[in-house]
């Protein structure tokens, strides 16, 4: 049997080194297309973070700018959208007004509530009977000496004299369905200082306001009139920037008398963002 000279290589040798070059320039380059395109979708997400942050950056810039306005004196609720100083190619556009459209449960009588419950749908009965649920329950006083409501013959709830802060508070109240609340949730502000006047864009709030005389209160003022001290205003502003867009909303109490920050913020939220 001849040998193999030692030293020499045969034709499978060169083509199995062959085949492993191929391989390891195959498993390079798909390594480099992942690095790269992981590279690019980096890229990418930080670019749509940094436009999120600048627009969101000069979108609370407006809505500082148009608080300082209103807490000076400087200029009065506007809920039509104006221009806001402008940033390189971005527009912004900013809009204010006193929220006075809906009610606080907590601050509203008895009979503005009943009315307001009526005008939203629900039975007379039933409106009474919840709106004097309400009202016992943030004044245990009248509530122990048996001024309480009562709906299906059964007390309607037991007074604690805390103010309602969400709507899960409402809803502990016997006699407040999930159905009943959702009815009465558009109608209703937790925030909200005043009562509310005929210039509310809620037509239920103008009905329980004309029905239960309350429009007729000499403390009923129209959004275009200087805000009054802790007053809450609402201010929306967007920023856009090509494909990029930021909606932010702000609630704030005007604190006029109150340094360095003449407000103290209830909300201040994103409401839209988006990007294409």
């Amino acid at each position: 049997m001849t040998e193999k000279p030692q030293g020499t290589r045969t034709f499978q040798d060169e083509g199995f080194a062959l085949l492993l070059v191929l391989w390891t320039l195959g498993f390079l380059a798909l390594i480099g297309a992942q690095t790269l395109a992981t590279g690019r979708s980096a890229v990418r997400l930080g670019d749509r973070t940094l436009q999120r942050v600048q627009l969101e950056t000069l979108a609370d810039a407006a809505i500082t700018s148009e608080l300082f306005g209103l807490s000076t004196g400087a200029a009065r609720p506007a809920p039509q959208w104006h221009g806001a100083p402008e940033e390189e190619s971005t527009r912004i556009v900013v809009r204010s007004q006193a929220d006075r459209n809906r009610v606080n449960p907590n601050f509203a009588g008895q009979t503005l509530l009943a009315a307001l419950f009526s005008a939203s749908g629900l039975p007379t009965d039933q409106s009474q009977a919840l709106s004097a649920a309400i009202f016992s329950w943030h004044m245990p006083d009248v509530a122990a000496s048996g001024a309480t409501g009562s709906i299906g013959g059964q007390k309607t709830c037991t007074p604690t004299g805390a103010p309602f802060h969400t709507f899960d508070d409402l809803s502990a109240l016997p006699g407040m369905t999930p159905s009943v609340l959702n009815i009465l949730k558009p109608h209703l502000s937790f925030s909200q200082i005043q009562l509310p006047d005929l210039s509310s864009t809620d037509p239920a709030v103008r009905q329980a306001l004309t029905r239960s005389g309350i429009s007729n209160s000499p403390d009923q003022k129209p959004d275009n009139e200087q805000p009054e001290e802790e007053t809450l205003i609402g201010v929306d502003a967007v920023a856009t920037r090509g494909a990029y867009r930021m909606n932010r909303h702000a609630e704030v109490v005007l604190l006029p008398d109150a340094r360095p920050v003449p407000w103290r913020v209830v909300r201040w939220e994103t409401t839209t963002r988006h990007e294409d």
